[in-house]
């Protein structure tokens, strides 16, 4: 037995960051405290590790962050200063261009809703230009580090979630929200054109409970409805068909939808891939796509004997389910 649960959106009235691990450290601290990421950029103080292995900062206490809203961003860009655990973002120098990175606000929201990690029903999404920090935590290979790089930064959180109902604290118990912390997820796209990406989930509390986890930084995928040719004739009820992908593509879905009366059917199929996939190889990959049950059940139409097979939409595929996405110029 299931139950629906609304994860409670952020506490308006705090404004502390989250906790974050920097390498070094014993245990946990306030690493971003009064925008602990920020300050020591701009004073040009950093401490540098391994490459790959994040990059820790020490800032003024004169700078402040505080957690992602709807009002940390306008106009295309970031306004104020969030922090989530250790990735911070911050407002950019200019706000005179309505592109960056080669892509406007449109193009970016188009690729930040196609993102595979932010997929299913969210309470709040934010996307905005701005300069990213991140510490604390490993880059996928070949990511260069984030040290107030420009980037659009999509942030997710809150939601609908179903989960057992063990797991749902009492009503009015003490832990249904003092130990509560809201996970936020960003998308922060960083390369010319979009083609490179990462995913940044922060630590918090599981949208069922338990022990917080995170943060993570996994590379972005973005789910792509691509073009297809069928390979063999319809046969119980099935159609196989190819079609042109990065080998480093991997199936996301298949969908048909159509009349069997008529015989008509449009298929698509969907696949994810990384944002900087240029390094993959294009090779042809097959699936088979159910149009209807074999055997036909009793009482539906017969099924005709030339069936006709058509495209869905091709190119990014929104999974991102939100009422809308703040911060649109």
């Amino acid at each position: 037995m299931s139950k629906s649960i609304r994860i409670p959106a952020p506490d308006p009235s705090d404004t502390s960051p989250a906790v974050t691990h920097v390498p070094g450290t014993s245990g946990p601290s306030r690493a971003l405290v009064a925008g602990v990421a920020l300050g020591a950029a701009a004073l040009g103080l950093a401490a540098c590790g391994p490459a790959g292995a994040g990059v820790a900062y020490v800032t003024s206490p004169a700078v402040s962050a505080s957690s992602p809203s709807a009002s940390a961003v306008a106009g295309g860009r970031y306004t104020k200063i969030v922090a989530m655990s250790g990735l911070q973002v911050s407002p950019p120098t200019t706000s005179a261009t309505s592109e960056h990175l080669g892509l406007t606000w449109a193009q970016a929201a188009t690729a930040f809703a196609a993102t595979s990690a932010v997929q299913g029903s969210h309470a709040q999404a934010i996307l905005g230009y701005g300069l990213v920090t991140l510490s604390g935590s490993t880059l996928p290979g070949g990511t260069s580090p984030l040290d107030r790089r420009g980037a659009w930064v999509g942030i997710t959180w809150g939601g609908t979630t179903s989960c057992p109902a063990a797991a749902v604290p009492p009503a009015g118990s003490s832990t249904s929200r003092a130990s509560y912390h809201q996970i936020f997820t960003a998308v922060v796209i960083y390369g010319q054109g979009g083609d490179g990406a990462i995913v940044y989930t922060s630590r918090g509390t599981p949208s069922c409970g338990g022990p917080q986890t995170g943060p993570t930084v996994t590379a972005a995928r973005e789910v792509l409805s691509m073009p297809w040719q069928q390979t063999t004739p319809l046969h119980n009820g099935s159609v196989r068909v190819s079609y042109q992908a990065p080998s480093c593509a991997t199936l996301f879905s298949t969908a048909s939808s159509g009349n069997m009366g008529v015989g008509k059917y449009i298929l698509t199929v969907e696949v994810t891939e990384p944002f900087d996939r240029a390094s993959c190889p294009t090779t042809t990959h097959t699936t088979s796509i159910r149009l209807f049950p074999s055997p036909v059940p009793p009482g539906a139409p017969a099924v005709p004997s030339h069936t006709t097979l058509g495209h869905g939409p091709t190119g990014p595929v929104s999974v991102l389910q939100t009422g809308r996405i703040a911060g649109d110029p």
